[in-house]
């Protein structure tokens, strides 16, 4: 049984609209950043998810971050009455599997301590949470191990210490900051590329992963600046044997991005 998780920063809002382009992949955990005040009710038909949560930080209130599903994956949202922070945690169970989420979207602050370190400042103000069971973290992290400046190392050292692992460096086998596969296009611009788009999966869930799959920049630069990160992860022997069911909805191949 394949687990599929998607994050993509769908640029200044139209994701219901742009939901379109990612729906016939199914993912199983969709983070959006900069994601439209949207409800379920108002996706079209076809591409509806099954779950769909959004929440934003009050400087940003046409800006947000979005979870959302296109499977049968069951969320409860652990901030909801906190204050959006850049670290969204949820406590997700996929077809009987429990497990951690943190949803990231990080942005620039007037003050250096605080600009975009909101994923830095999540993992350590939620050590004790992380370490309950095993934790994917993915989204747009706006850094990168060739910025100037430490937020990448500290990010490394405190993903190291958890026992994490970024899927797409593990799966190519490349240096950070090394990227061959940009996620973003400054301005929408093909020449000004950069690798800004993560997901973190437990290290013991690395041998797991199948496919990382980044979307091209011809496919989707009408839509966004920055283009899609696909993880598959082969989870069949982690499922309980009552839960392995082959799902009947098609869910198109990440070659068809």
């Amino acid at each position: 049984m394949t687990m599929r998780l998607v994050t993509w920063n769908c640029r200044v809002g139209g994701f219901r609209k742009k939901a379109a382009h990612l729906a016939p992949f199914r993912p199983d955990i969709l983070c959006v950043q900069e994601v439209e005040p949207v409800e379920q009710a108002a996706f079209d038909e076809r591409w509806r998810p099954t779950y769909c949560d959004r929440t934003c930080a009050p400087g940003f209130p046409r800006r947000g971050l979005g979870v959302l599903s296109y499977t049968d994956t069951e969320f409860a949202a652990l901030d909801a009455s906190e204050p959006f922070t850049g670290f969204r945690r949820y406590e997700v169970r996929w077809n009987g599997l429990m497990f951690n989420m943190a949803g990231i979207w990080t942005w620039g602050t007037r003050l250096a301590r605080t600009s975009y370190r909101q994923a830095l400042d999540g993992l350590a103000r939620h050590a004790h949470w992380i370490r309950q069971r095993p934790t994917v973290m993915l989204g747009d992290f706006n850094a990168n191990a060739s910025f100037r400046g430490k937020n990448w190392s500290q990010l490394i050292e405190l993903t190291d210490a958890f026992g994490m692992v970024s899927a797409y460096h593990y799966f190519f086998n490349e240096a950070p900051g090394k990227e061959k596969q940009p996620t973003h296009f400054h301005q929408g611009r093909r020449d000004r590329p950069f690798h800004l788009d993560y997901c973190f999966v437990p290290s013991d869930w690395a041998s797991r992963i199948t496919s990382v799959h980044v979307g091209g920049f011809s496919e989707w630069c009408a839509s966004s600046d920055h283009v899609p990160l696909v993880v598959d992860l082969d989870m069949n022997d982690l499922v309980p044997a009552t839960n392995r069911r082959q799902d009947f909805r098609h869910r198109v191949e990440v070659s068809d991005i």
